[in-house]
């Protein structure tokens, strides 16, 4: 009745199976390379971000001429910052806690994991990691998850 068909239609399908490591390693290459890069080009330095309140309201765009290719680029990178730092705002208060000493206030991995009373392993097994996780969940401007290939594609050329 509903012009859907539902057998089309699985968890699987709708919802692939994440590649953790490989969704890890993209989201500490954007953090760590991209996300600078991005701050840079926006006119701020990391150093103005440890002053931002993470709120994670919204804040409308400079009504900028956005017909000159640099300006392009930097209101581009204005909204690359501001989601990162509204992402950091929609994840649990610890990830928070991790990727703000980590990306924001530069902290080493040593520091950070000695500074928030983990255990070297339990820091990098699980919080860095599940930190990094929620950060993908949580950066809505472009997708940082990658996912498994689904076993029947192989077989099937799809």
């Amino acid at each position: 009745m509903d012009g859907l068909n539902h057998n089309e239609f699985s968890m699987e399908s709708l919802f692939p199976e994440l590649d953790r490591e490989a969704t890890i390693n993209r989201c500490k290459h954007f953090l760590a390379v991209t996300f600078p890069a991005m701050v840079r080009n926006s006119g701020r330095s990391i150093s103005d971000l440890k002053a931002v309140e993470m709120d994670g309201m919204p804040k409308s765009p400079s009504s900028e001429n956005t017909a000159d290719r640099r300006i392009v680029q930097r209101l581009f990178a204005e909204q690359v910052v501001k989601r990162t730092i509204e992402a950091f705002s929609h994840v649990s208060d610890r990830s928070k806690q991790v990727l703000s000493m980590l990306y924001i206030e530069e902290f080493t991995d040593g520091m950070c994991y000695r500074a928030i009373g983990y255990e070297k392993t339990q820091y990098f097994d699980k919080v860095k990691p599940h930190a990094l996780l929620e950060f993908a969940d949580a950066y809505l401007l472009d997708d940082l998850h990658i996912y498994k290939e689904r076993q029947d594609s192989k077989k099937t050329g799809v």
